[in-house]
């Protein structure tokens, strides 16, 4: 399997768990920016700040846990 990022090869056990991208920097950085992208922080109730993705059923209501 080759990075989806720079087509460098992916090592095995990365590949085996799902992971689609090398372990290079600039690599880890897009998909860790495009991961954050997806993500909101929100605060729940008697829990404190927590990340939830942007198309999570809690942000389409208007409503967090708890409530």
């Amino acid at each position: 399997m080759n990075c989806i990022y720079c087509g460098q090869p992916v090592p095995q056990p990365r590949a085996e768990a799902g992971i689609t991208y090398c372990m290079s920097k600039s690599c880890v950085v897009i998909a860790l920016q495009e991961r954050q992208a997806n993500l909101r922080l929100i605060l729940m109730p008697k829990q404190g700040f927590t990340y939830v993705f942007k198309d999570s059923d809690d942000l389409k209501h208007g409503k967090s846990s708890g409530r």
